[in-house]
């Protein structure tokens, strides 16, 4: 690792400089559903420190050295940023959440890890939050960002009405889901058909009884339809710039995307 060693408490704070990276390591993987593996990482060495009361962290994971990325020699090696959903701040560990489509090459790696193993990251970094004080909140995603809108929910305020749709390859793909918000959880299934081509989230926020008031508007997925989602809810809900929050995680097409 480059840069210059510093003493970092990987939970509150941190003295003097730390490094380019930091490395966690596996203790433990599990099955959340048949397509959703959860990973428990031990931070080993940090990079920045941790902050419990963001409920929107992430980290980008670097390939291990050993890992054959594909690429050519001297270009950037790939990266990705998961989701924390979970912490665990007296253990020192987190859980992340891998969708497990496709044979990209994180797929691989979290598939094959065992504990022991070890990967490189930078962050953690706050994603977007909407806001809790909004009059309610509108949340749409397929399952690449299942696990953001887990942690956020879990974390509303009590009371806050929400309507959240997720799309899902299947029933089997559903979770359980708890928030102390008065969340009415929607599932959409798409049954076969490919990842990214349904237009489900766009017919589900056109179909949803839209709440009245100031309405924070989240939605993460496949970059098209996350676009057609953020011109439905700004041309035709009035949602105003500062309370639209839209993510393209993934593009279709694109190696490590789900199919």
């Amino acid at each position: 690792m480059g840069g210059m060693t510093a003493s970092v408490d990987p939970i509150g704070g941190s003295v003097g400089v730390a490094d380019s990276t930091g490395r966690l390591r596996v203790v433990g993987s599990a099955a959340v559903t048949p397509a959703m593996l959860r990973l428990t990482l031990a931070i080993d060495a940090p990079h920045l420190p941790l902050d419990p009361s963001c409920p929107n962290l992430v980290l980008r994971l670097s390939p291990p050295a050993d890992v054959d990325t594909g690429g050519t020699s001297g270009a950037r090696p790939p990266s990705r940023t998961y989701t924390i959903r979970r912490l665990d701040a007296a253990a020192g560990t987190v859980d992340i959440d891998v969708v497990l489509h496709g044979d990209g090459l994180f797929v691989r790696w979290a598939r094959d890890a065992r504990p022991g193993d070890t990967i490189d990251f930078t962050g953690p970094r706050p994603h977007a939050v909407p806001s809790f004080e909004a009059d309610a909140l509108v949340m749409l995603s397929d399952e690449t960002g299942l696990p953001a809108v887990a942690a956020i929910l879990e974390a509303a305020s009590p009371g806050l009405p929400v309507l959240a749709v997720v799309e899902v390859p299947d029933a089997g793909e559903e979770q359980v889901v708890e928030s102390p918000a008065v969340v009415d959880l929607r599932w959409l299934h798409r049954d076969r058909t490919p990842a990214g081509t349904t237009g489900g989230l766009e017919r589900a926020a056109r179909s949803l009884p839209w709440p009245a008031g100031a309405v924070d508007v989240w939605v993460a997925g496949e970059t098209s339809e996350v676009r057609a989602v953020r011109r439905f809810a700004a041309a035709e809900r009035g949602v105003a710039r500062d309370r639209l929050h839209a993510f393209g995680y993934w593009r279709r097409g694109r190696a490590g995307s789900p199919s």
